[in-house]
């Protein structure tokens, strides 16, 4: 089962170069996601098991911009045992691939990882033979063991979502506060995540930054520095 939705790329989903954010991608990508979710009928609320997104590696052959109508699809490549691995796509108005994502996703229930149920193939339709990788299972990303610069943030309301953690997406909004302009102008050709353990409202991160051979690594740690949440890398 491959969905499929256009979407016009405004305003605020680009830079100041009219070029499509990171965050945006994302944005775009958790909300044909969450279509595709709902036609099978799956709700945030009342039921007893849920996905937790593990990580994404997102390719950007051209990004997208500001006035253009995409067309933005994913599917379900594969399930096995607790994971998930789900594709994206993004497409111009000729039918050119733009972007590529492959993620993954860990089945939780009673808020512990449990199997995937049976049946869970059907309903979401596997397409094992669409892909754009050769992998499935991504590689956690390991962090830098030296950095340049540290600042701090509290996690605003408006940063939680539905699961009452900071939203997938807001860590690439992260990600611009930390790097330098002329990384922000430049704009990475890829980006991988890895999410380790999600924060909630109000809780104070500590986020490191380093640049090593032209690609920049950010690492989100807790207050304390006890706890990796999430770390990322992007390739220029």
């Amino acid at each position: 089962m491959i969905v499929k939705r256009e979407f016009f790329i405004g305003f605020r989903d680009v830079d100041v170069n009219s070029k499509m954010k990171n965050s945006s991608i994302l944005n775009l990508f958790q909300n044909i996601a969450c279509i595709h979710s709902i036609e099978i009928g799956r709700k945030f609320k009342g039921m007893a098991s849920t996905w937790i997104l593990t990580g994404y590696k997102v390719d950007i052959k051209k990004r997208p911009v500001y006035g253009q109508i995409v067309t933005a699809s994913t599917w379900v490549k594969e399930m096995k045992n607790i994971l998930a691995v789900r594709e994206f796509e993004i497409r111009d108005e000729e039918g050119n691939v733009m972007v590529t994502a492959i993620s993954n996703w860990a089945h939780m229930s009673n808020n512990k990882l449990s199997k995937i149920p049976e049946g869970s193939e059907e309903s979401y339709g596997l397409e094992p033979d669409v892909t754009n990788y050769d992998v499935s299972k991504l590689t956690k990303i390991q962090e830098p063991e030296n950095f340049e610069l540290e600042k701090s943030y509290n996690i605003d309301w408006n940063w939680i979502d539905v699961n009452h953690h900071l939203n997938n997406i807001y860590y690439m909004d992260i990600v611009d506060m930390v790097i330098p302009d002329d990384k922000k102008t430049e704009m990475c050709k890829s980006f991988e995540i890895s999410y380790k353990k999600e924060v909630k409202y109000n809780e104070k991160i500590k986020v490191f930054y380093v640049e090593e051979n032209n690609n920049c690594w950010i690492v989100v740690k807790s207050e304390d520095l006890s706890v990796v949440h999430t770390v990322i890398k992007l390739v220029y």
